[in-house]
């Protein structure tokens, strides 16, 4: 949902509890400043999601003027200067059935919440981000699945926690070392219905 941004560019990310005040939010936000309209989605729960990218001063300047919009319609916003780039690769990720020492679990009420809290964790530990799902399929929530040692995730972890600003858009967190090889390959699948993972080959 969110494209590769290259060197500084920064994200902004607008949720709105309603379609139509979404669309005139994303229009105001590329009129204020010399911003590029990425995403207009509406997903699940009448939401709108918006995001724009652009340079930093006019990214800022993008979403002051979505949150001042948006007022009381406003579900969720952030603003970030420097984008990890592994945001926007586990966002694009297919099937993640990668041997790992330890699983981490972010589960947001927000979408604008789960993409911060990628952001910190990848920023703040030598962790993988094999996952990150934003509401379709899940209620409008994000979910994002950390990989990496068991002190890597602990910490990637603590790090995404402290990111979500609000503490009501944290739903849980976990931790789970050496997840077994069935556990990885179901959390591999789509949430939104995928097939049943392949059966493994017959022994020779």
């Amino acid at each position: 949902m969110i494209p590769a941004t290259g060197g500084l560019r920064s994200l902004g990310f607008v949720e709105t509890r309603d379609l139509s005040r979404g669309v005139v939010i994303a229009d105001a936000m590329v009129k204020t400043a010399p911003v590029r309209l990425v995403l207009l989605a509406p997903v699940s729960g009448g939401r709108m999601l918006v995001a724009v990218d652009g340079d930093v001063a006019s990214v800022e300047a993008a979403v002051e003027r979505a949150v001042a919009l948006a007022a009381c319609k406003l579900v969720d916003a952030l603003f970030i200067a420097d984008l990890h780039p592994g945001v926007p690769e586990a966002l694009r990720a297919g099937r993640t059935r990668t041997p790992v020492a330890a699983l981490g679990l972010v589960e947001t009420s927000t979408c604008a919440a789960a993409v911060r809290a990628a952001d910190a964790a990848l920023k703040a530990a030598a962790v993988r981000l094999l996952r990150l799902r934003l509401a379709q399929g899940i209620g409008g929530k994000g979910f994002l699945q950390l990989g990496g040692e068991v002190a890597d995730v602990e910490a990637g972890v603590a790090a995404a926690r402290a990111a979500v600003e609000h503490e009501e858009f944290l739903v849980a967190t976990e931790v789970i070392a050496a997840p077994h090889a069935d556990l990885r390959a179901w959390l591999g699948r789509d949430l939104a219905g995928d097939a049943l993972p392949a059966d493994p080959p017959p022994e020779a």
